[in-house]
């Protein structure tokens, strides 16, 4: 028995470092065990600088643990079982959103104004972060079919709009607007991806900058007609606190000041030194404040630039893939979900735009978010492998006809 066990224990040794140096994976890999490395340090900083005993890195740890294993198992699944079961995993995604809406405090607590998380008290799940997942997978599936490609632009819109509203409207009502924001986002990325007129996304990208201009004049000089609309009280606050953070500084903008005194004082190279006040949830929302005070200007802009780089080399790869099939949408909505995170927890940290709430993909805190994300980045590795060999499976084809020929002659 003992035998068996080191014997199986050996080949599962064997064939994770296999799929480690493997050449097809090695660049991506590299780029998750750096952004790895960056997640933990950083958040082991964010602790430490507040003052606290650092222990939320160690959790971290064991989600990368957990999401490394996720990935080297999703390898074993067949693209096509991916785009097969992506409608079946939206409406799974769909009713554990819609669970969450009515289940009891002590299983879905009220948090901060929010009920995104089940607290099943040795860990949380945020399955609005799922939902993300669910939506680029059912989307990527849905703009491949017949039907959709024949649609006219107004159709294709109308379908989209469908299965997006649908998330968006569980999540709003949750109160995370961070995350709904992200479905907002996704229907004018994918306007202009399936419109065959520029007219179509023309008039659509003009509608919504007219709103955001409507809501930000409204704001300033109307903040009543804001909350008619439904925006909260202390949303409409963060908004005022963004134009004006001066006025909110020991209150809506108390977080965002401190966050941002902090970033001048890393300077060019950044200090170690104990922030001057507590910032609560530095580990997710402020995460970037954390790299630019610690390692300076010099460092934050070397974490961009490596960040960049691994969307460049996600984008590579659907320029392998072939236009228009799974694949290839799937890949380009994987890098407008790592993006757009990004951007929004960054212009965040910075005071670009209002504290929104949004994780920073695979650097933030949180074990929902990292294994979303991964959920995602391990269907990438798995569509590149599956270009790889089959490009290396024609090479040696070609090569033994060639072979074949010569014999011949």
């Amino acid at each position: 028995m003992n035998f068996i066990l080191l014997y199986n224990l050996t080949k599962g040794v064997d064939f994770l470092k296999q799929f480690i140096f493997e050449k097809s994976n090695r660049i991506l890999l590299s780029f998750y065990f750096i952004l790895a490395i960056t997640s933990i340090i950083s958040i082991f900083l964010a602790e430490y600088n507040n003052g606290v005993t650092p222990k939320l890195f160690i959790k971290q740890i064991i989600f990368y643990g957990i999401s490394f294993t996720i990935i080297y198992f999703m390898q074993k699944v067949s693209i096509q079982t991916y785009e097969k079961i992506s409608i079946l995993f939206f409406i799974f995604i769909v009713c554990i959103l819609a669970i969450l809406l009515i289940s009891p405090e002590n299983i879905a607590p009220t948090v901060n104004g929010a009920k995104s998380w089940f607290n099943f008290k040795i860990f949380t799940v945020q399955p609005s972060e799922f939902a993300k997942v669910a939506s680029v997978g059912i989307i990527s599936f849905l703009i491949i079919q017949n039907h959709f490609n024949k649609s006219s632009d107004i159709i294709k819109l109308l379908e989209i709009s469908i299965i997006l509203l649908i998330p968006f409207i569980l999540i709003m009502k949750e109160n995370d607007l961070g995350n709904g924001l992200y479905f907002i986002f996704l229907f004018l990325v994918l306007a202009f991806l399936v419109s065959s007129r520029s007219k179509t996304f023309f008039i659509i990208y003009t509608i919504v900058v007219s709103f955001v201009g409507l809501i930000l004049t409204s704001a300033l000089y109307f903040p009543t007609v804001l909350n008619l609309i439904g925006i909260k009280t202390y949303q409409l606050k963060r908004l005022l606190a963004w134009f004006n953070p001066e006025e909110f500084q020991y209150n809506y903008a108390y977080q965002i000041t401190n966050a941002l005194n902090e970033i001048k004082s890393g300077g060019l190279t950044g200090n170690f030194s104990k922030n001057a006040v507590y910032i609560d949830e530095q580990f997710n929302d402020f995460i970037l404040s954390v790299i630019a005070k610690n390692f300076g200007f010099i460092g934050v802009s070397f974490f961009i630039l490596i960040y960049f780089l691994f969307l460049l080399k996600i984008i590579f790869i659907a320029r392998k893939c072939q236009h228009g099939n799974f694949s290839y949408y799937f890949i380009l909505l994987t890098v407008f979900n790592f993006a757009f995170s990004f951007i929004i927890n960054s212009y965040s940290s910075t005071g670009l735009i209002p504290v929104i709430g949004v994780s920073m993909p695979f650097i933030s805190y949180g074990g929902s978010s990292l294994i979303a994300n991964t959920l995602l980045f391990g269907i990438i590795i798995k569509i590149n492998n599956t270009i790889y060999n089959e490009q290396l499976a024609d090479e040696q084809y070609f090569d033994t006809e060639y072979e074949y020929e010569e014999t011949e002659y």
